[in-house]
């Protein structure tokens, strides 16, 4: 069966295990894979049979993804955000997703991941639950029991992982590079590696929320992209978010893909691109309304970022809109 890129991404002609009567798609465990893309690893041959999938994804480029709402067979999801302001959606809800949060889907509930940013990057585990009293990562039926209740009824399913969500996937990947195979320390290490992640998810989905500079940041982003004529400096930033000028850039990075100053011209470009669709407005009204100095200032960087001129752009879409008609 060919395999699907992204998570839900809908392709022609790809034979699907099925589909549910709501035409939610049951999706079986990712491929194995290893592309500068995405690394797709199967633990079922070190012995650990309720992780098929162990997946680290991350993007380049800009990327949307044409995708449905399914769901993972038998399989709890678990997602890490590393980089990039991704958008689940499920049940009728959208959540935010962001660098350092966690999202778990069960077995029966639909999901999709509607966009892949430039820079974006997760970690993702698929859990295969199995039924109550079946074998589990070697514990007794009771423990196995406790686990599996308890991520099927986590108190949330987005919430903020930290350095112990993202340090248990990265523990896994090494262990899975460096223990020789077929060694019975592997396997040992692997379970226990797979055991701290699941502990380190519950432990995280019970704790209570601290997403204040978090917040703090993603509305500063919000407000930038709303209005990328506002000029503003690294020292507003940094009083606005309460972040000091290192970590402030860092996250500002990982959540966008871009340092702050390169994210609100990307956004003052995306803004000209819209309206310069419109015949009516000069370009010398739209370069001083985004907030550049000079219509040649608004020309080099329109270039340099599009590979047109502005005047180059509008005549492009003038022409594309008269010959759909």
């Amino acid at each position: 069966m060919k395999k699907l890129r992204g998570k839900g991404r809908i392709a022609a002609g790809v034979n699907y295990k099925r589909r549910l009567p709501d035409g939610t798609l049951v999706l079986p465990p990712d491929a194995c894979r290893d592309t500068p893309d995405e690394r797709v690893v199967d633990l079922r041959p070190d012995g650990i049979e309720c992780v098929p999938a162990l997946e680290l994804l991350h993007r380049k480029s800009a990327e949307d993804i044409q995708n449905t709402a399914h769901v993972h067979d038998g399989c709890v999801e678990v997602v890490f955000c590393r980089r990039g302001e991704l958008v689940f959606k499920s049940m009728g809800v959208t959540y935010p997703f962001r660098p350092g949060m966690v999202f778990v889907s069960r077995p029966d509930e639909p999901h999709t991941l509607s966009v892949c940013p430039r820079g974006m990057s997760i970690y993702t585990l698929q859990f295969l639950v199995g039924r109550r009293r079946s074998p589990l990562l070697g514990l007794s039926a009771n423990e196995a029991d406790c686990i599996r209740d308890a991520l099927l009824h986590l108190p949330r399913r987005l919430f903020m992982g930290g350095d112990d969500v993202r340090k248990s996937f990265q523990r896994l990947f090494r262990l899975y590079d460096t223990d020789e195979r077929g060694n019975l320390l592997r396997q040992l290490r692997l379970r226990g590696g797979v055991l701290d992640l699941l502990f380190a998810v519950i432990d995280a989905a019970a704790a209570s929320p601290d997403q204040t500079a978090s917040d703090r940041l993603s509305s500063v982003v919000a407000e930038i992209r709303a209005d990328p004529a506002t000029a503003f400096t690294l020292d507003d930033l940094v009083a606005r978010t309460n972040l000091s000028p290192s970590h402030l850039v860092r996250s500002f990075k990982e959540l966008t893909g871009l340092p702050p100053l390169a994210f609100r011209n990307a956004c003052r470009i995306e803004c000209a691109k819209r309206e310069l669709a419109d015949a009516r407005r000069s370009i010398v009204s739209i370069a001083l309304r985004l907030g550049y100095s000079s219509t040649q200032n608004f020309t080099t960087s329109f270039r340099l970022a599009t590979g047109q001129t502005p005047c180059a752009w509008r005549k492009r879409c003038l022409h594309s809109r008269q010959s759909n008609k």
